[in-house]
């Protein structure tokens, strides 16, 4: 009997090590054996958010296409004449239409966006009665050609809480530069009044964008803003101005770096009060408001850099 405990124990170790191999190794089969995640599933747009994003995407676009002039009214001088651009003025006609924007994208959440945007208004008309622009009186019956100039330059941070492939949902704010210019000069050049100004207006701004499988997608861009002059410059002036460009467009994606769209803008604003140090003869009183309809054709060109 004392022989044989030490050999049973022996046998009886090695027969639990035998099973919990054997255990062991089942187990390792039944891990090898197990089906992967299905993600056949998983749209494929949806899988690229999971993807490591490009470190930088850069994109070049232009739009080219028409202006219409919806409204515009304009009075310079508290004692001057509220003129109305479409009626009075020659601007109840269409206007070509060009801007440029270039795009700089940073690990797919970060946007840069810089715009060129020129414009430039004139019309020709015989006045129907007594105008006054700036205390300079224009007698009924004047040959008058006018002017309305308003390029601007527009930089633009975007965040994008999708980072997703196709697809946007971006806020973020803008710095616009504007460079008005207003005159009226009859035709025969012996009368003249004009208004220059340059200035900063920041403003907010929202860009949206979805996708579709086929290679269609919409998209919206919106810049806005509507605030006292003192409160963006910091200045004493009595001025209260306001802009929104608003765009709705329907695009497809000709490859991963080309695509196409038309686009449906409004482009409004403008702004009313007095100014602080009026050149004279003006009294530096300004009401100007403006509402704009634009038909534009657009590209985009995008290179994407990976490191």
């Amino acid at each position: 009997m004392r022989v044989v405990t030490p050999i049973a124990v022996v046998l009886l170790s090695c027969l639990i090590w035998s099973s919990a191999a054997a255990d062991v190794v089942a187990e390792e089969d039944v891990l090898d054996t197990w089906p992967s995640p299905d993600e056949s599933h998983i749209a494929p747009k949806y899988k690229a958010t999971l993807e490591e994003p490009p470190v930088v995407e850069w994109s070049l676009g232009a739009e080219l296409g028409f202006l219409a002039v919806a409204s515009h009214i304009i009075q310079l001088g508290n004692d001057g004449t509220r003129f109305d651009y479409r009626r009075d003025g020659g601007q109840d006609v269409l206007f070509p239409f060009f801007r440029l924007s270039t795009d700089l994208k940073f690990k797919g959440r970060h946007a840069i966006v810089f715009l060129y945007q020129p414009l430039k208004l004139t019309g020709e008309t015989v006045l129907a009665e007594d105008t006054v622009f700036d205390g300079v009186t224009f007698a009924a019956g004047t040959p008058l050609n006018s002017t309305y100039g308003f390029p601007f330059w527009r930089i633009s941070y975007l965040y994008d809480f999708l980072r997703r492939k196709g697809d946007e949902v971006a806020l973020g704010f803008s710095l616009q530069i504007r460079n008005a210019t207003i005159t009226f000069t009859s035709a025969d050049g012996a009368q003249r009044a004009s208004r220059r100004d340059v200035g900063p207006v920041p403003t907010l701004k929202f860009r949206g964008r979805w996708g579709f499988e086929n290679g269609v997608w919409w998209g919206t861009e919106i810049d806005g803003m509507y605030a006292p002059v003192s409160v963006i410059n910091g200045s004493d002036e009595e001025i209260t101005g306001a802009i929104l460009d608003a765009s709705l467009r329907v695009g497809y994606d000709f490859s991963d770096r080309v695509s196409g769209y038309f686009n449906l803008r409004y482009l409004g604003g403008g702004a009313v009060g007095t100014e602080s140090n009026p050149t004279p003869p003006s009294d530096g009183y300004t009401k100007n408001w403006l509402h704009f309809v634009t038909v534009s054709l657009g590209i985009d060109f995008r290179a994407v850099q990976k490191y």
